[in-house]
């Protein structure tokens, strides 16, 4: 059955049917199924048979559930439904299912919100007519009225705990295409508040609270997003309402969407998403507010306050008394933003709907006059900066004004680990930065701090709304970005330190992430050139915020208490730097003996005297105290090892024993094998030959058990000394990537090492394969920094080989090897 269903499904669609229509056909199509199922079962007597939920909005989609609900009298029937119910499985439909008698439709409906949304759908199908009275006169104004305060109150909370959960964003990169933001939910959220606050029975009835005009639009978003959720389904042959990027390509030939000569397929039909469902999301903000107004509690002060001559705050809300104002001076449509930056007053909707009457008198005009240009400055100096260039974009007052961001809107660049459109990362980002200066965590108590005592914090959000405009002209933004700014501070006539400051920042805010994500902060070489490009600690404070802004708007996840570990350590090290610190190995042993005197033997000198540089470098006292008992136990027994738990959540299992070819490969596979995630690794090789491997764990605490520690020991123990054949690790391949394989070698980074890139798709067993095929061309890692998230992996290796930079003939054989690995 089935089969057949997709089969006739495949056929209106090759017949061009759309959204709305592909819905209501496969529904009718599963009404006479049922029907006749039901007939054929029972005589149309005393049972009757309801569609609910989404079926019964005539909203199937190809691999939806089918809800249902026998009604009745009494449970004399509910064999007869058992009966259809099996016949009804036998065809290998999915079938949702309830038998309910009058009271106890009424009484479930009262314990759980979403039965009684899924009853005010419910739609005859077959059976008792009679019932069917009995349902919509003596149950559904129950359902649908009785109540409804507690109803609507409980919907508006739900709606805005589901958007946070989404994403809290219409413009992702994968959106939730029935639960996010601006999605079908929302659409049924409108239908069910008006349903029940305002009585409609249809969707048309919408037209007589927004108008024609609207009520069309969001028809012809429905429309569309119906007809996506069934290319979704039928090109992933499962229930899938994820618009993730492997489908979106399929997507968007399944919808008519064709490359132009500046946007691929699967981006103009993103664009087109973000146009359909901010529609939606503003029509049901709409229908929210007027149901919040009506049976939500709030504060009512309606006495006005007057701030300028022209503009008051009545009701929290910032309006004008002058209703030509904006029309005659458009300085005026800046000044409301100011104003609202200055006060945290949101406009009222008569005050927006002036504002968006006249946004074709912002033009280039507008954009050149000192008074628009003052008050737009000033926005940045507020404590509402965020809450002000969000009403500035929604209106579309902010691309107007600054034409390199409104080039941003909607804008979708596939860039790894992206999940929201440039313009909304954007805004994201600004928002992060001003929330730092109260925020409670921990791990960012130094931001917080450098923040709060930083001058001239509005170069800070200026650069953060510039950063990316150069993304409009492709992924590789950074240099067009700094270009298409300088524009931009022509306009503005910022000069100085100030314009200094933020092209600073707009052309190296990538750069502090790139260092601290695949670079070794132990390296003197990379923070003295760091530092030399950053010049001093006013611009390294203000690089640090930024990243942390631009990093932590990537999307809600990605930003970590190990990436915040990472750019930490790249701040203090170059802190350092600037600060005329570093360490040496004989003040290191001095300041060691003066603090632990008691551990100061020659034995302990010697271990410090035989471990190289950078050792020093990323190692505390503690560390390198409890690392000289670990290597005394493995001159003893051959190998040793400890767990530590750090304070960035990441536990890091350490090994000493005898350098070996092959070793750092050996060590990964053993952990590999037993499901870790291997975040980084750093290995330290001794005059002597004693190693001390350092191996990041991110995820020990979820595989913990009470002997774990004890078992990875021996396992390593009988692999590194025993040697031990490594267990094959099982392998599971991403597919469908957008990104493709990128390899580098680059020998200019370090004065001793060559630094190995790699990006690829993440799989179980990867660093394994990786390191192994290093270990066979003679490559010596000396320190690794892995990166994994999202199905994708980036891999970082400080090599040797034969204890020099790999030359140019061995990292071409080299990369081809890896190349013809990765591509298997």
């Amino acid at each position: 059955m089935k089969e057949k269903i997709l089969n006739q499904i495949k056929q209106w669609m090759n017949e061009g049917c759309k959204g709305r229509a592909l819905a209501h056909k496969y529904t009718q199509y599963m009404d006479l199924f049922l029907a006749d199922v039901f007939h054929s079962a029972t005589p149309p007597h005393h049972l009757l048979l309801l569609a609910t939920g989404g079926y019964g909005r005539k909203e199937l989609a190809p691999f939806s559930d089918i809800d249902i609900m026998f009604f009745a009298e009494d449970r004399a029937n509910a064999e007869t439904a058992e009966r259809i119910l099996y016949k009804l499985w036998d065809s290998g439909l999915e079938i949702s299912h309830s038998f309910r008698t009058a009271d106890e439709c009424i009484e479930e409906a009262g314990k759980d919100i979403r039965t009684r949304t899924s009853l005010l759908e419910a739609r005859y199908i077959a059976g008792d007519t009679k019932l069917y009275h009995i349902f919509r006169t003596d149950v559904y104004p129950v359902i649908a009225y009785k109540k409804k305060k507690v109803f609507i109150q409980d919907k508006l909370k739900e709606a805005e705990k589901r958007h946070i959960e989404s994403g809290d964003s219409v413009f992702l990169l994968e959106p939730h295409i029935k639960e996010g933001e601006g999605s079908l939910r929302d659409i049924h959220t409108l239908c069910w508040l008006s349903r029940v606050a305002f009585k409609f029975e249809r969707l048309s009835d919408l037209s007589s609270l927004v108008g024609e005009y609207e009520y069309k639009r969001l028809m012809n978003a429905y429309d569309f997003m119906l007809q996506l959720r069934y290319c979704l389904h039928m090109d992933s042959k499962r229930r899938n309402d994820i618009l993730s990027f492997e489908y979106q390509k399929n997507a968007a030939r399944c919808l008519g969407f064709k490359d132009s000569k500046k946007f691929s397929g699967p981006e103009r039909m993103m664009r087109y998403y973000y146009l359909k469902s901010k529609v939606i999301k503003d029509l049901t903000k709409q229908i929210m507010v007027l149901c919040g107004r009506q049976y939500m509690p709030v504060f009512k002060n309606l006495s006005i306050k007057k701030i300028t001559d022209e503009f008051s705050v009545s009701a929290g809300q910032l309006i004008t008394t002058r209703q030509d104002l904006l029309g005659t001076n458009n300085d005026k449509i800046m000044e409301c933003f100011y104003l609202s930056a200055q006060t945290g007053r949101k406009f009222s909707d008569t005050l927006k709907e002036q504002i968006k009457s006249h946004l074709l008198r912002i033009n280039k005009r507008t954009g050149s006059s000192s008074v628009s240009i003052h008050y737009f400055l000033e926005i940045f100096k507020s404590a509402h900066v965020y809450d002000a260039l969000r009403e500035m974009h929604e209106t579309g007052v902010l691309g107007r004004f600054v034409p390199e961001f409104g080039a941003l809107t909607r804008l979708v660049v596939h860039v790894p680990y992206h999940m929201y459109t440039v313009d909304e990362h954007t805004l994201l980002a600004i928002k992060n930065l001003e929330n730092l200066k109260t925020t409670k965590y921990k791990h960012l108590e130094t931001l917080r701090e450098i923040i709060n005592n930083m001058k001239n914090r509005e170069l800070l959000f200026m650069a953060l709304l510039f950063h990316d405009i150069g993304k409009a002209a492709g992924k590789f933004h950074e240099e067009e970005g700094y270009r298409r700014l300088k524009n931009i501070m022509d306009r503005f006539n910022l000069e100085g330190r100030k314009r200094g400051t933020i092209e600073f920042l707009v052309k190296n805010h990538v750069l502090m992430s790139r260092l601290a994500m695949t670079r070794e902060t132990s390296d003197e070489d990379v923070i003295a050139r760091f530092a030399d490009t950053v010049g001093d600690m006013e611009n390294l404070k203000a690089l640090y915020l930024i990243t942390y802004a631009d990093m932590s708007a990537v999307n809600p996840r990605f930003w970590s208490s190990w990436k915040s570990y990472l750019l930490h350590e790249l701040y203090l090290a170059t802190r350092e730097y600037l600060s005329g610190v570093k360490k040496d190995k004989s003040g290191y042993i001095r300041s060691l003996q003066s603090s632990s005197p008691e551990i100061g033997t020659k034995e302990l000198i010697q271990f410090i005297d035989d471990m190289p540089e950078r050792y020093l470098l990323s190692t505390n006292k503690a560390k390198v105290i409890a690392d000289y008992e670990l290597k005394k136990r493995a001159e003893r027994e051959f190998f040793s090892m400890r767990v530590d738990d750090r304070s960035d959540g990441v536990t890091e299992i350490v090994i000493c024993t005898r350098d070996s070819p092959g070793l750092f490969s050996k060590i990964v596979g053993g952990l590999s094998s037993k499901g870790m995630n291997i975040f980084s690794g750093n290995i330290f090789t001794g005059k002597s030959g004693m190693v001390i491997d350092r191996i990041a764990i991110s995820n020990w605490k979820d595989i913990w058990w009470e002997g774990l520690a004890g078992d990875l020991e021996d396992g390593l123990r009988s692999i590194v000394v025993d040697e031990k054949p490594v267990q094959p690790v099982q392998r599971r391949c991403e597919t469908n990537s957008l990104f493709d394989l990128f390899m580098e070698l680059d020998n200019e980074t370090s004065p001793v090492f060559s630094v190995i890139e790699i990006f690829t798709q993440d799989r179980l067993g990867l660093l394994y394969d990786i390191s192994m095929v290093m270990h066979e061309k003679g490559i010596n890692i000396v320190s690794a920094r892995i990166h994994t998230e999202s199905g994708l992996a980036q891999d970082i290796f400080y090599a040797q080989a034969h204890n020099k930079k790999i030359t140019d003939g061995m990292a071409q054989e080299l990369l081809s090897e890896l190349w013809s690995l990765l591509k298997k």
